[in-house]
């Protein structure tokens, strides 16, 4: 698989995580999903109003992270 496609799913899934997150009937995601999926959920509880500890700057690593992470597997 091409990176551009991994980088492209891996974004997917972010949104899908945050849709997910924005959605408080949804349960926290388990070790099962990507870490583009989970660092997506987090950012959708983070607006949805829980707070989050990191600066602006520290969630985008953080989402670069979890992509350079998920192109890897």
């Amino acid at each position: 698989m091409s990176e551009t496609v991994k980088k492209q799913q891996a974004n997917a899934e972010m949104i899908e995580g945050f849709m997910d997150g924005y959605d408080l009937s949804n349960p926290e995601p388990s070790e099962n999903r990507s870490h583009s999926y989970r660092h997506g959920f987090r950012s959708g509880r983070a607006d949805k109003g829980f707070p989050r500890k990191e600066s602006y700057e520290q969630v985008l690593a953080m989402a670069e992270e979890a992509m350079r992470k998920d192109e890897n597997v």
